[in-house]
């Protein structure tokens, strides 16, 4: 028999997928629900913000539904809130490239009019580099109009990518399941630990920021992540394959960390890529509860023995230091 538990609690975080709450009856409590499940009812407008979130501060009534797996799942109390039906509603399973007509996949155009004028004015600027084959060559393709072409033609002669090499900032993952070790390839979730394990090495290091941009090659070419979703799991969309990753990454870190990342979709040469961004303030971040990485120039390193021990107290005496000068 399914057992329902009512409580009341505090919002205390948010972002564009998830709540974060504190119960009132059990302050210690700290969960998460996501925006979608919230979203099956509405509220006060009092209890909004501009956007129609939820404000920091908010007082909602939720029930507690425990699973059998021991885990609890929340929900807005119907008895207090008017249920929204539209919210209900089960959209068609999309798969391949009808993911990007969502409403918040951005399309980027990489090949403007703006980045074309620029390309071809730095290859003026350096023509008497080039030979007279070469520039024949670059005043054919330009002839043909064909912008995108165009562009391409030029970033290689120029050896421009469209997106810059990996750094202590930005890293590239052409595969949210396929790793690049095909003997991890039948670990479904190998490659997404791999994504966390850049993630909170990024909120580790020093700036406590980073990206992780996934569907692009080492290379910087593009190959998209559009068909993956239902590679997960045939039932998977790509709302459900967010809130899984999202959900797996707060079980391997915090909840915390969580929050405090974006994951955006964009729409590139039609395939579709993912941007997940982190920008952390808080404690230093444990995958698994024991492993340490962070994050230096282009690579990310898992830290042990001493080296984490130095690591931890460097972290510890920086935040007594700060506390003491506030």
């Amino acid at each position: 028999m399914e057992i329902n538990i009512e409580l009341t609690a505090i919002v205390i975080g948010c972002n564009k997928l998830w709540y974060q709450f504190k119960s009132k009856q059990v302050p210690e409590n700290v969960f998460a629900v996501p925006v979608v499940v919230m979203n099956y009812c509405d509220y006060p407008p009092e209890m909004l913000d501009a956007n129609g979130y939820l404000k920091i501060g908010a007082e909602v009534h939720l029930v507690e539904k425990p699973h059998s797996s021991g885990k609890c799942y929340y929900y807005p109390a119907h008895d207090w809130y008017t249920p929204n039906p539209k919210a209900r509603e089960r959209k068609t399973l999309l798969s391949g490239l009808n993911l990007l007509k969502s409403d918040n996949v951005q399309s980027i155009n990489m090949n403007t009019q703006e980045e074309f004028d620029a390309l071809r004015a730095e290859f003026c600027e350096n023509m008497d580099k080039y030979d007279k084959n070469v520039c024949s060559e670059v005043l054919g393709v330009l002839a043909k109009g064909n912008r995108g072409e165009s562009c391409a033609f030029l970033r290689k002669l120029l050896h421009k990518p469209v997106f810059p090499e990996e750094n202590g900032f930005i890293e590239y993952k052409s595969s949210f399941i396929h790793p690049a070790n095909l003997s991890n390839a039948n670990d479904k979730t190998y490659q997404l630990r791999e994504i966390i394990k850049t993630l909170t090495g990024f909120a580790n290091s020093e700036m406590h920021k980073g990206t992780v941009i996934v569907g692009i090659k080492d290379n910087q070419k593009i190959c998209g992540v559009e068909n993956e979703f239902v590679e997960f799991n045939e039932q998977f969309n790509r709302e459900k394959f967010t809130a899984m990753f999202l959900n797996l990454y707060s079980q391997l870190t915090t909840t915390n960390l969580m929050l405090q990342t974006q994951i955006e979709w964009f729409e590139m040469d039609s395939h579709l890529i993912a941007k997940i961004e982190v920008d952390y303030t808080g404690d230093i971040v444990l995958m698994n509860g024991c492993n340490l990485y962070v994050r230096k120039e282009s690579g990310t390193h898992q830290l042990k023995g001493d080296d984490m021990l130095a690591f931890i107290r460097q972290g510890w005496c920086k935040e007594n230091v700060d506390k003491e000068c506030a």
